[in-house]
């Protein structure tokens, strides 16, 4: 054998064992990258939501804070709104029936003046009656004078 034929088995062999070598370090290196990077990527993905829930959260306390002052300003509006309504409508209620009141009232009032009508026939009958019975009297203490003078 040649010197050449000698070690060429010996060169495929390192080189072989230099191959097999780089790609087994190659490898634990990988996965230990793919370790570090999957380590990686859940802290990063927990620490993106946390964040994009704050925010999230702070967006929707913004917009309920921001509708909230809106609708207090629209129920004040639409309170006073009403209480105007409100007191409008007292107020006539409260003149209609003043006038039923009072039209009752002038009503009674009327009636009691028309049965008012004094029966003085009776009370003319009274006077008469007690003149003559003064008058009476009086002619009979005339007669009793007339009769003692006889």
């Amino acid at each position: 054998m040649s010197r050449k034929e000698k070690y060429k088995p010996k060169k495929h062999f390192r080189i072989k064992l230099l191959i097999g070598v780089l790609l087994l370090s190659s490898t634990i290196v990988g996965n230990i990258g793919i370790a570090f990077a999957d380590q990686d990527i859940h802290s990063l993905l927990s620490n993106w939501f946390n964040q994009k829930g704050q925010e999230s959260i702070r967006t929707i306390e913004t917009a309920i804070m921001t509708e909230k002052e809106q609708q207090k300003v629209r129920l004040k509006e639409e309170l006073q709104s009403e209480l105007t309504n409100s007191a409008q409508l007292m107020d006539q209620f409260t003149e209609e029936e003043k006038q039923k009141r009072i039209q009752a009232l002038q009503e009674y009032a009327d009636q009691l003046i028309e049965n008012m009508k004094l029966d003085n026939d009776k009370e003319k009958q009274r006077i008469v009656a007690e003149m003559d019975q003064v008058i009476q009297k009086a002619i009979k203490e005339l007669d009793k004078i007339k009769l003692s003078e006889k």
